[in-house]
């Protein structure tokens, strides 16, 4: 089952706050030892660009975690298997987070080793292992710090990442949407981190993204009663960066796909997403639907990951604009002041060139856009299922700061004004002999 990284710490603070705790000593130094882990490395990462009381605070809190986790024997519990896979998660997005995301993280590590440290407290004597009273102290210093510098909410949406359980999620009894959904990011950061993000996989994504945003309209205006037709344009922004895409080519030929790669989990998502959650675009026959409320719900947590989804698609992008892998008939590619001799020969030739910097903002724009508009669906979303506490608070508070900010409504009606232009002018290459680009 895909989790959160906040969701596996609220299950461990529930757990060391329970009334009646049934937790051991070595359950709780079990959990300790693994918090130690996370925030070792996160400490090892930098939370700060020099030595500042935020690193050193970090940095004495693994110590004392540490040093707590190794006064018993680890003998296993619900308290270390949760920190434990908790501290893996922190391993795993490591090489993704920046200093922001490690502050967030750290802040939440340290609630849930304070509450550790309290439990443990209570089950021992007063004088016994004073090394749990330095972990409280510790933590209550991190703690500190942050009531002074509070995570920023786009450091803390790393919490509510979605992310796929150890194993593969094929195999899985019952594979749910939010399953298929971290799969599929999951697979992109895996294709990005060995260069082997192409075109087509970029492409599924997009076409994920569209359907996902297409739904998500319909559900939120059933869930509301709005008019859909202002969230649609996020679906038609999705399907401006497809189209846009087409302009290039990374000259990969077709070969079998990976079944774990981008292009399988991109087909997998979409068809839980129509069994599980909603493909009915009739708003009407939503609104009769008894677990309409269910079905927003569900559809919430989906949305929360097309932004998600836009960050990877641009940071592919802006690679892609650095390394010079695509190629594009240089009749297609932007006009360029100063153009180069070799380019004008290109374009006056219909040769294809390699497509670098300037050459990819288009590219890069419509993605921008869209993911500007998923923003705003995702809180659309959010606000539909306000009855209850958001499943991803941080994403939640994050969609409120970015489209409550002064002239966030302009600047969305002019991505949204931008999109209605764009599509009905872009066009695919027309069909015409060119030039092979080196296969790569």
């Amino acid at each position: 089952m895909a989790t959160t990284l906040q969701q596996l710490l609220d299950g461990l603070s529930e757990r060391t706050t329970e009334p009646q705790p049934s937790a051991t000593i070595e359950d709780i130094t079990g959990a300790l030892a693994h918090l130690g882990r996370a925030l070792t490395g996160l400490a090892h990462d930098g939370l700060t660009p020099g030595n500042s009381t935020r690193q050193r605070a970090a940095a004495e809190l693994a110590a004392a975690c540490t040093t707590a986790g190794r006064l018993w024997p680890h003998t296993g519990g619900p308290l270390t298997d949760l920190a434990g896979t908790a501290a893996d998660l922190v391993g795993r997005d490591r090489d993704i987070m920046g200093r922001s995301h490690r502050w967030a993280v750290t802040v939440e590590l340290a609630e849930v080793a304070d509450h550790c440290a309290r439990l443990g407290r209570r089950l021992l004597p007063q004088a016994a292992a004073p090394e749990l009273a330095t972990v409280r102290e510790s933590a209550v210093a991190v703690e500190r710090i942050a009531q002074t510098e509070p995570p920023t909410a786009i450091g803390a949406v790393i919490l509510d990442r979605l992310v796929p359980m150890p194993g593969d999620p094929m195999a899985a009894a019952q594979l749910t949407v939010l399953d298929a959904s971290g799969a599929l990011a999951a697979a992109i950061d895996r294709s990005q981190e060995s260069n082997e993000f192409t075109l087509r996989d970029f492409r599924a994504a997009v076409a994920a993204a569209e359907i996902t945003s297409r739904s998500a309209a319909t559900v939120a205006a059933a869930a509301t009663g709005n008019d859909a037709g202002p969230l649609l344009v996020t679906g038609l922004a999705w399907q401006l960066a497809g189209r846009a895409s087409t302009v290039f080519d990374d000259g990969r030929r077709t070969r079998s796909t990976d079944p774990h790669g981008v292009v399988p989990w991109a087909l997998t998502f979409v068809g839980y997403l129509r069994a599980q959650v909603a493909f009915d675009t009739d708003i009407a026959a939503l609104r009769d639907r008894d677990d309409l409320a269910a079905v927003a719900g569900r559809m919430q947590q989906v949305t929360s990951q097309l932004p998600v989804l836009a960050d990877q698609l641009t940071a592919a992008v802006d690679r892609w604009s650095r390394t010079g892998q695509l190629y594009a008939n240089a009749r297609d590619l932007p006009p360029m002041d100063n153009m180069p001799e070799d380019r004008v020969a290109a374009v006056i030739g219909g040769r294809h060139v390699q497509a670098r910097g300037a050459d990819l903002d288009r590219l890069r724009q419509v993605v921008g856009r869209a993911a500007a508009l998923s923003t705003a669906l995702a809180d659309a979303l959010h606000r539909a299922t306000a009855a209850g506490p958001p499943a991803q608070r941080h994403m939640a508070h994050l969609y409120a700061q970015a489209t409550q900010k002064p002239g966030a409504p302009e600047r969305l009606l002019d991505h949204a004004q931008a999109v209605h232009r764009d599509i009905t002018t872009i066009r695919s290459p027309h069909p015409v002999v060119r030039e092979v680009p080196p296969s790569r």
